[in-house]
């Protein structure tokens, strides 16, 4: 009796072991999985932050604080305002390509003034980037066979569409032109002007 009491106490020693063995085992694994998603966030949230800042930043920072208990610096904080961005741009796009279909920015030959319609479509896109920090790229070109008169008309229109945009709320840091002059248009194409998101 007492050498098979001694065997059971043994056989569950041994099993008790083999449990807490199993347990710090999943615990471990644990950890380094919880470790990993941390590191992951944390490079996505640098990413994330190369495009956006202010507004955005600051509150999905203050949001993502509470639920991790981390400083409002944290990756994950970060990662969401990249998130955020991303619809932000999203919109935008949206935006863009809604007003360029009801009204394409185009330009007269020889002219770099904006039609009322054109200046229209431009204020659409301007709420659009309102209460976000997305930058957009705008490309104007002019088709004279001449390349300096070419380069000099498609700077007027782009400094046109500028200016539009800034009047309607828009900084002018946040409008990256390129005057292509006649490199990349001619004739009829080289009438219509380009709008899409900065990369």
């Amino acid at each position: 009796m007492f050498v098979s009491l001694a065997s059971a106490n043994a056989e569950t020693a041994k099993g008790s072991s083999n449990f807490m063995r199993r347990t710090i085992a999943r615990t471990v694994t644990g950890v380094a999985i919880v470790a990993g998603l941390v590191a992951a966030c944390g490079s996505e949230g640098e990413n994330g932050a190369a495009g956006s800042s202010g507004t955005n930043g600051t509150a999905s920072s203050a949001a993502g604080a509470p639920s991790s208990g981390a400083p409002a610096s944290s990756g994950a904080g970060t990662g969401d305002a990249g998130q955020a961005g991303g619809e932000a741009a999203q919109k935008v796009t949206a935006a863009i390509q809604q007003a360029l279909q009801q009204s394409p920015i185009t330009f007269t030959t020889e002219s770099a003034e904006l039609s009322e319609k054109s200046k229209t479509a431009l204020g659409e896109i301007a709420k659009a980037m309102q209460g976000n920090d997305v930058k957009i790229a705008v490309a104007t070109h002019a088709g004279y066979p001449d390349a300096e008169k070419s380069k000099a008309l498609s700077e007027k229109r782009a400094e046109a569409i500028t200016a539009a945009l800034e009047g309607a709320g828009v900084a002018k840091d946040r409008v990256k032109t390129e005057a292509t002059g006649n490199e990349k248009a001619q004739g009829d194409k080289a009438l219509d002007t380009q709008i899409t998101v900065a990369q």
